[in-house]
């Protein structure tokens, strides 16, 4: 039992096209920040106060509000994580998906990683954390893949790739690399991370 979930070709072409107009949109209007957010809701982030995080994020709920949440593709289209075919394989490799099947919560963060960038080993404040990696093709990259490591398990970061796993797990980012000629251009690792809770 593996007690993490890995579903490649994730997003359909037609979802794959409408979640990059909103991705092109965020990194070409600048609206990637570094992260300033370490140690709060989103995760266990500092260690001696220092940020364990190197990228820029945004986070969704404070760009759309709940009644505007449809004018993002990402958050119309990520419904499909918490489909009955998704939940059921989730069942069946940790028991933890029957926590999964309950959720009723959840916020979303898209991060960035150009060369340099990384995530120490951290867990997430929530009770399941699903991921989904986008980059421009051909891969451009080194690194960029998630290690979790209580498990001693790497998952090699690939386009449309989603891994959805029980929060309290510890995992880390390895440092990206890109060729100079390739940097600050787009051409690094989108994340689009889904956190789940429950208010029950």
């Amino acid at each position: 039992m593996k007690h993490f979930l890995i579903i490649d070709d994730f997003y359909t072409l037609d979802e794959q096209r409408v979640i990059w107009q909103e991705l092109d949109f965020y990194y070409q209007q600048q609206l990637f920040q570094a992260d300033n957010k370490s140690g709060t809701r989103y995760g266990t982030a500092t260690h001696n106060g220092k940020p364990l995080a190197q990228l820029n994020r945004i986070y969704l709920e404070e760009l759309y509000s709940p009644e505007h949440r449809s004018k993002s593709n990402i958050l119309n289209v990520y419904k499909k994580i918490v489909s009955k075919e998704v939940v059921e394989d989730y069942k069946r490799v940790t028991p933890a998906g029957k926590q999964f099947e309950i959720t009723d919560n959840d916020c979303s963060v898209i991060s960035y990683y150009d060369n340099g960038d990384k995530y120490a080993e951290h867990f997430d404040a929530f009770m399941h954390t699903a991921i989904i990696w986008f980059f421009k093709e051909p891969k451009r990259f080194e690194g960029g893949n998630l290690r979790l490591t209580e498990l001693n398990e790497t998952i090699e970061c690939m386009h449309n790739r989603l891994i959805i796993f029980p929060s309290y797990y510890s995992h880390e980012v390895d440092e990206l690399k890109l060729d100079e000629k390739y940097r600050n251009k787009g051409l690094g690792r989108f994340s689009i991370t889904h956190f789940y809770s429950s208010s029950k």
